[in-house]
């Protein structure tokens, strides 16, 4: 499934994990892009219709939303024994796929509810508008948390390859 949203995409082969994780990240980083163009073109067309509440709940959601561009664009890279082994055992790479799965399917979120409030915007139908722009932040805070999630797992790798104990379950990232 992964490999038709990510071509190339692969951690089974070593020297595709690098790969994988990177296009991963710029896959996320590009939508979630996309999805704050979206979301500012909302918060032009509110702020011509008077709509200011519409425009700072959209200005936050921004601001979250290139905060953590920054995070995702600046997250070390490569460091885990992931990139580094030849072998890992198949529950890692299991995990590193399921973390992805659940990236790119609440991404796919944020994109859709993105897109919606603009399609809702244009048609004048902004009584909800409030409430779908609290459904995106929702998204993009569990898309932050599990990215966090997947982050500490690799960390945690690192840590039990030097013989330091596992310091968390990793959860579903989602409010875990």
């Amino acid at each position: 499934m992964l490999e038709k949203i990510i071509p190339g995409y692969d951690y089974r082969v070593k020297k595709n994990r690098l790969n994988s994780d990177r296009a991963v990240r710029d896959k996320l980083s590009r939508e979630l892009k996309k999805s704050y163009n979206t979301l500012e073109e909302v918060s032009d067309l509110a702020y011509k219709d008077g709509r200011r509440d519409v425009v700072e709940h959209i200005k936050d959601i921004l601001n979250i939303i290139d905060l953590f561009r920054n995070e995702i664009e600046n997250a070390s890279y490569g460091l885990s024994p992931l990139f580094k082994q030849d072998k890992v055992s198949d529950e890692a790479l299991d995990r590193m796929v399921e973390f992805d799965k659940e990236l790119l399917s609440e991404l796919e979120v944020i994109t859709k509810v993105a897109d919606l409030i603009y399609d809702h915007v244009l048609k004048g139908e902004t009584s909800d508008i409030i409430l779908q722009i609290r459904k995106v932040k929702r998204s993009v805070d569990n898309l932050r948390n599990i990215f966090s999630d997947r982050a500490d797992f690799l960390i945690n790798l690192s840590l039990e390859e030097k013989g330091f104990p596992k310091k968390q379950k990793y959860g579903g990232g989602r409010g875990a």
